[in-house]
């Protein structure tokens, strides 16, 4: 009995081999969907139409339609967007960005030069009042008054100041057209076809010693026959030993100040310099 039951399950389990045999070496064949053959889209299911019972005031909003483009926009955007004009573009850029709209003219290297020039012209001509009002008080004025008048100018009016007595003296002289940045040298002059450059100081108190020896370096540099040193102060005594010590340096200060500015004949040691008349020179811009 249990032989039987044993080859009975060996048939059918021999059965179900075969048929899978048969599924895999010949598979059944599905036909071709009359839509794909066609090239044709199959159009989506429509909506059930809504019952009369399922409209009511609960779900009426759910099922309310989409609202329209137009509807949109009029609620959204009541008032339409207008083009800005180019009067409001230019109103709006001059509001926020007053600095990027054109490039300053005063920032323009023409007009920082003619800037420059203009400011130059005036110290020299407020240095020219200043000179002939020393000079026409009296040509005995003393020394106290005439160091007081030049501390109380601005040092660049003093620059042209003494420049200006130069060019009274019958000197060709040669005017910074910058006051910054020239080197340490306010002016140059030739005298009898020799250079000589100028520094101003102006002084209330000693003056520097190392100012003594950095113009030094200056006309040295400058390849001068000397230099003026020119200053409203008081000397001190290492001043004095730096300037006994070259033989380049002209101290103009004090008395000497005074003559000079009074327009009194200025002497340079081994120098003869007769005193010529005021249409005899000339003058020079270092541009």
């Amino acid at each position: 009995m249990i032989l039987i039951l044993i080859i009975g399950l060996l048939f059918a389990l021999g059965g179900i081999i075969f048929l899978a045999w048969l599924f895999v070496l010949f598979p059944p064949s599905t036909p071709k969907s009359k839509y794909r053959s066609q090239s044709f889209k199959q159009s989506p299911l429509l909506p059930k139409s809504t019952k009369s019972s399922d409209i009511s005031s609960q779900n009426f909003v759910r099922q309310s339609p989409a609202p329209t483009q137009k509807t949109f926009l009029a609620k959204n955007f009541n008032k339409p967007v207008r083009q800005s004009s180019v009067a409001t573009q230019k109103a709006f850029l001059s509001k926020n960005f007053k600095k990027q709209l054109l490039p300053s003219p005063a920032r323009t290297p023409r007009v920082r030069l003619l800037k420059k020039l203009k400011k130059h012209l005036n110290n020299i001509e407020y240095a020219s009042q200043v000179l002939l009002e020393l000079r026409s008080r009296t040509q005995l004025a003393k020394l106290p008054v005439v160091i007081a008048t030049l501390r109380r100018i601005s040092p660049y009016v003093f620059e042209e100041l003494v420049l200006t007595c130069c060019k009274k003296q019958g000197w060709q002289i040669q005017r910074n057209f910058r006051y910054t940045g020239d080197g340490g040298i306010d002016g140059r002059v030739l005298i009898l076809g020799k250079l000589y450059v100028i520094q101003v100081k102006r002084y209330a108190d000693y003056i520097s010693p190392k100012h003594i020896k950095d113009f030094v370096c200056c006309i040295e540099g400058e390849g001068a026959n000397g230099g003026f040193f020119v200053h409203t102060g008081i000397t001190g005594q290492l001043s004095k030993q730096l300037i006994r010590r070259s033989d380049k340096i002209i101290l103009v200060s004090g008395q000497k100040l005074v003559n000079f500015v009074l327009g009194k004949q200025f002497k340079i040691v081994g120098i003869t310099i007769p005193i010529k008349t005021v249409n005899s020179y000339q003058e020079t811009t270092n541009l």
